[in-house]
């Protein structure tokens, strides 16, 4: 590989970082907004099942199998897991810049020792 596809690769590496934390920000704000739905939702339907007398120990069990509440904390997991997967990809990326820049350092210091 030499240094101008070095390069062009290293420029396209960057743009998909800058382009990656902006999704990253997307993708924090949706894992927040699951988070509060599913807790809110939870904690109505813990308070409804306490109004109704039901046994305490039973409450938590009950609350979390609802429908709405299991709906909600699935979306919260996939929220999660879509935010810390795109993390790894910038990660991935940051990683890629390294070795590219490496690359180039290696190979200016081939051309200067030619």
């Amino acid at each position: 590989m030499n240094p101008i596809e070095i390069i062009k690769k290293l420029e396209d590496a960057m743009r998909a970082l800058q382009h990656g934390n902006t999704e990253l920000k997307r993708l924090a704000i949706n894992k927040a907004k699951a988070e509060r739905d599913y807790k809110i939702a939870l904690n109505k339907k813990i308070l409804r099942l306490k109004a109704d007398k039901y046994p305490a120990t039973l409450i938590m069990e009950v609350s979390r199998g609802d429908e709405e509440v299991a709906q909600l904390r699935l979306q919260r997991d996939i929220a999660e897991s879509s935010y810390f997967v795109c993390l790894d990809a910038l990660n991935n990326l940051r990683l890629e810049i390294e070795t590219l820049r490496s690359m180039l350092t290696w190979l200016r210091a081939e051309y200067k020792n030619s």
